[in-house]
């Protein structure tokens, strides 16, 4: 019961400006959505998944400078894929993001946001990046083009800024094993201590992981494609972070906050309390 009241009093302190860090409406979570699946590609050296997220003809333009001259490079997107195709062998393409700012205007968008690249654990370059997305015909949202801007030296660099996408890819095991209805996804995401907590009629009412994985459909839900679900915000100290997510589905909307810590160099949920508002 003391973990329980200092994870409630955590969330309390969370400040309101953690909003943010991620999208604020639906299209905005669709958005971001295809911009982390290509990172999500990138750090698994997943050549298909990044191609997945862009239209065809879509291209990448780089800006910086050599020797004091400024440059400006432009690849197909088909070269860029290719490249992560033939990097199986190498370290991890590991883009880390954070300041994501999303504009939607009708069926085109505009998302910008700071970064850092790691090859493996290596620090290699930090800058900006620029994603155009235009939404499809069968309602999904691609990239179209793609600039960034390429700091080889003097990059000044926050711990919790750069661990932001970790936590949120942790959380994004969650949301796909919902999806999916894969208890496995749902394994990446919680560590075996981690609980489930909620309130019912009858008072507390709590679930061990375990219980709450094993319990998983193998399939999507009948009605997936009527529901939608999302991160909110993510709140990081050090080694500790707090998070909220929406689950918004055909006939109850869950509000879920998660607990994570930083255990072995992984980001896990250890622990999980969230409510449901039913029509």
């Amino acid at each position: 019961m003391k973990f329980l009241k200092l994870f409630f009093l955590a969330l309390l302190m969370a400040p309101l400006a953690s909003a943010q860090h991620g999208p604020v409406n639906p299209a905005e979570h669709e958005v971001m959505e295809v911009i982390e699946t290509m990172f999500d590609g990138m750090r698994a050296l997943d050549a298909d998944m990044v191609a997945s997220t862009f239209a065809e003809g879509a291209t990448l333009k780089s800006s910086g400078s050599q020797d004091g001259v400024p440059f400006v490079r432009s690849t197909p997107m088909s070269g860029f894929v290719n490249a992560i195709r033939g990097s199986q062998d190498g370290p991890a393409w590991d883009e880390r993001i954070w300041n994501v700012d999303i504009h939607v205007v009708n069926d085109l968008a505009t998302a910008t946001m700071d970064y850092a690249f790691f090859a493996g654990q290596q620090f290699s370059h930090c800058g900006s990046n620029t994603f155009q997305l235009a939404r499809h015909s069968d309602g999904a949202w691609k990239t179209i083009a793609l600039a960034d801007t390429r700091v080889m030296s003097g990059c000044k660099l926050d711990t919790n800024d750069l661990e932001e996408t970790l936590v949120r890819a942790a959380l994004r095991h969650y949301l796909r094993g919902h999806a999916t209805g894969q208890g496995s996804e749902h394994e990446q995401a919680f560590h075996e201590i981690a609980n489930l907590y909620w309130v019912t009629d009858d008072g507390l009412t709590t679930r061990s992981s375990e219980e709450y994985i094993a319990g998983a459909s193998g399939q999507p839900a009948g009605n997936e494609a009527e529901r939608s679900r999302w991160i909110d915000w993510v709140d990081i100290s050090g080694n500790a972070a707090i998070a909220k997510i929406t689950l918004d589905y055909p006939g109850a909307y869950f509000t879920d906050y998660m607990q994570l810590l930083k255990i072995d160099g992984e980001w896990k949920i250890v622990n999980k309390i969230f409510h449901i508002d039913r029509d």
